[in-house]
């Protein structure tokens, strides 16, 4: 018989992929959504209307589950960071959850690095690391996934580039939202990781590799393009604000500043530690709908 497992952001791109691995196995899953949004309970998922700012409404969603994956919901606010993950620590004690998988969902310095989105991320392990609970902690970089986002997809097709904000010519590494919910569903399984802190990835890929797999399968030729993280910034201000578009740029900033750090972290270990097997740039290209 499957566990019942707690996601959060099970409707979001990576939380979706999460909830479709997780039920896969034949668990079920429950979460929790805005109000704005439907609750929706069926034979294998389960959604509450509530969010981290009420524990009432965690603590129902983690009723009888036997893991939590937490993923800090995209905002810039370390308050409210630790308030979200209070409560979600809280709730999870409470019901006596017996193992959570934190989703750090990006890298995760080891000291305050001055960027707003890097520096909460610390504050956040610090409340899980106090709490005293069962927490696997897995560490992705660069999400491949948002190359062929809906935005992304158009920009390749009229003007056949493949932009995006990292240097040329140099490898980093990538995972795509499958693989991120390969690894969480890989921990689940696995609570004796406890404790751990595991860098995941699906490969080292460079822009320009990237750029050649995706335009093998169209068929056409593409060009990647090196974008600045000051004008990826200027390019996001007016769709998500000021403070996101910066903070959103800065995640670039520190790869360029932190490549070789980042490329050299011990990935084959985790993947060996988890049982996972990423799969190839090629397969990645093929499973996504390009039109």
């Amino acid at each position: 018989m499957g566990k019942k497992i707690f996601i959060s952001g099970a409707t979001g791109f990576q939380g979706s992929a999460m909830v479709k691995e997780v039920l896969s196995k034949g668990n079920t899953v429950t979460s929790v959504t805005s109000s704005e949004e439907k609750e929706v309970s069926t034979n294998t998922i389960e959604i509450i209307k509530g969010s981290f700012e009420n524990k009432e409404s965690i603590k129902k969603a983690l009723k009888n589950v036997e893991a939590g994956v937490f993923t800090m919901p995209l905002l810039f606010d370390i308050e409210k960071a630790k308030e979200y993950t209070t409560n979600f620590v809280e709730a999870a004690k409470e019901e006596e959850i017996p193992l959570v998988v934190y989703n750090a969902s990006f890298d995760l310095p080891s000291e305050k690095t001055g960027f707003l989105a890097l520096d909460m991320k610390l504050e956040i392990k610090k409340i899980l690391d106090a709490s005293k609970l069962n927490v696997i902690t897995l560490v992705p970089d660069l999400y491949i996934d948002n190359i062929a986002a809906p935005w992304s997809i158009p920009v390749l097709h009229e003007h056949s580039i493949v932009p995006y904000p990292i240097k040329p010519g140099k490898k980093l590494p990538w995972i795509s939202h499958h693989d991120l919910a390969k690894h969480v569903s890989s921990a689940i399984e696995k609570p004796a990781l406890a404790g751990e802190i595991l860098p995941i990835r699906s490969g080292l890929f460079s822009g320009e590799e990237i750029s050649e797999a995706i335009a093998e399968e169209l068929g056409k030729p593409l060009n990647f393009v090196s974008v600045s993280p000051n004008d990826f910034e200027q390019q996001l201000v007016p769709s998500f604000g000021a403070l996101a578009g910066k903070e959103i740029s800065n995640l670039y900033r520190y790869v360029e500043s932190n490549r070789e750090a980042l490329t050299q972290k011990s990935f084959l270990e985790s993947q060996e530690k988890l049982g996972v097997t990423p799969e190839s740039l090629k397969d990645w290209v093929k499973s996504v709908n390009w039109k």
